[in-house]
């Protein structure tokens, strides 16, 4: 059949009070996952390419400068005399207390009822001399600096790895109770 221009034909329409539903459920597609966003690794350091053949040595600090940034540490005049400790994992027996100094009770926390320990970390050399105290805690009020004071008096059976006397880092508290 030919329809012309202008011509007019009849089509049949039903119309329903109620949308029939169909009979069974229309699957619906899940979302797709969004792919995780890969964002480049920072590397620090040196690699083989960025050193030419003509350097004679290079200023990077040694150590496994890659996966980390590079520490600008700078060892200080006193930090130059100072012995290197060992790991504690390869020490033996750590450092034992042979004497040990008592010092007055500081007026300041006396007169205030003070007391507690002080927490240092002390290194001890291979002679067992304290080289260096480094309060980590304390009451304060004068306790701190009367430990730190005794502790450079201390004298230890030092460290050893098999049979060789080694510096060591330890931490130690020093306590200090009132008498009643």
């Amino acid at each position: 059949m030919t329809l012309h221009l202008g011509q007019i034909q009849k089509i049949d329409i039903e119309v329903y009070d109620q949308p029939v539903v169909a009979p069974k459920d229309v699957p619906f597609s899940q979302p797709k996952e969004a792919k995780p966003i890969v964002v480049a690794r920072k590397v620090f350091g040196v690699s083989k390419n960025a050193v030419t053949d003509d350097s004679s040595r290079i200023s990077e600090k040694a150590g496994n400068t890659i996966a980390t940034l590079q520490d600008d540490k700078k060892l200080t005049d006193e930090d130059k005399d100072l012995p290197i400790p060992a790991d504690e994992y390869l020490v033996d027996s750590m450092p034992i207390l042979k004497d040990e100094v008592r010092v007055p009770y500081p007026k300041e926390a006396k007169e205030k009822n003070i007391e507690g320990p002080v927490v240092m970390d002390i290194l001890v050399d291979r002679d067992g001399v304290v080289r260096r105290v480094t309060v980590v805690s304390g009451p304060g009020f004068g306790l701190n600096e009367a430990a730190s004071t005794a502790i450079t008096k201390f004298r230890f059976v030092p460290a050893k790895v098999k049979t060789d006397s080694v510096a060591a880092k330890i931490r130690y508290t020093y306590r200090f109770v009132l008498q009643k």
